[in-house]
């Protein structure tokens, strides 16, 4: 199933796709040579790299993804295609497709303001402090407020994640 994402969010420049293959290449498997492919891949369609370079030290690794799902349609096994420009002509497949190897339901209530923001919920259970931090850098976005200011309003849907982390 294709897993579409931006590669800008509030006309910056956000680095998913830098920040999933940092994920990627610190995982367990050998995906040096996959890396290259899909970079050259991508300097043919687009005429230049994504910026490599940006695997320094203030980049985390982008390791799931939140998304509304109404139907329910991610389970884990899931083979997942990471993809840019979904549906348009330059769309492109960044990545080799990996397996989804859990969901989790999310819920951001902001009916519930505690803390520095609303409560939010994974698989029902109230998120610490601690963990929200954890999720926001763990889903590419830099601060908590960033990640509030992008999700502004109720949200129910699953956190897909790509690796064997587990929130709770």
């Amino acid at each position: 199933m294709k897993l579409s994402f931006g590669t800008k969010v509030n006309n910056q420049p956000n680095y998913f796709i830098e920040k999933i293959w940092k994920g990627l290449l610190n995982g367990t498997g050998n995906l040096e040579d996959s890396y290259h492919n899909y970079q050259g891949r991508y300097l043919a369609k687009f005429g230049e790299f994504w910026d490599g370079d940006s695997f320094g030290e203030f980049l985390e690794p982008k390791i799931h993804t939140i998304r509304r799902d109404p139907e329910n349609k991610w389970r884990e096994g899931t083979d997942i295609q990471l993809i840019i420009q979904q549906g348009e002509p330059d769309e492109f497949q960044f990545a080799p497709t990996i397996k989804c190897l859990g969901v989790q339901r999310i819920q951001i209530d902001y009916s519930n303001l505690i803390n520095e923001g609303p409560a939010v919920f994974i698989d029902y259970e109230l998120v610490d402090k601690e963990t929200l931090a954890k999720l926001v850098v763990n889903d590419g976005f830099a601060t908590i407020a960033e990640f509030f200011y992008y999700f502004n309003e109720e949200f129910s849907g699953n956190l897909v994640h790509w690796t064997p982390l587990k929130y709770q």
